[in-house]
């Protein structure tokens, strides 16, 4: 009989990891700057910190917010005319995916954060 093999239960940093790779999915050969990097970077910390500390379920949430977190690069993607997304375009994007059902809507959680 084969082992079933034991998960880590997920951390902040590792969602985070996650969520940075969906979005760069969105954002193709786009980069993000410094400021826009820390702006989503903060801004993502706070919400997937609380969602841990209630006990949402990742597992459960996790393909749809890579999903959104997919869109939120695709959108920073087409407000960039440059090849680097500066901060303005990734506040925009964020603010813009925050209201997508996956985020909010049923089961989801709110793993993205309020504008």
């Amino acid at each position: 009989m084969a082992k079933k093999k034991k998960t880590q239960p997920p951390t902040v940093q590792s969602i985070l990891k996650e969520l940075e790779e969906g979005m760069r999915k969105g954002l193709g050969k786009k980069r993000l700057s410094k400021a826009a990097r820390t702006y989503l970077t903060a801004r993502y910390t706070a919400s997937v910190t609380k969602q841990l500390a209630d006990k949402a379920d990742w597992e459960k949430a996790r393909k749809r917010v890579l999903k959104v977190a997919k869109k939120l690069g695709a959108v920073a993607k087409v407000l960039s005319d440059g090849k680097i997304v500066m901060k303005w375009a990734a506040e925009a994007a964020a603010d813009a995916v925050v209201n997508d059902p996956k985020c909010l809507g049923m089961g989801a959680g709110r793993w993205c954060p309020p504008a």
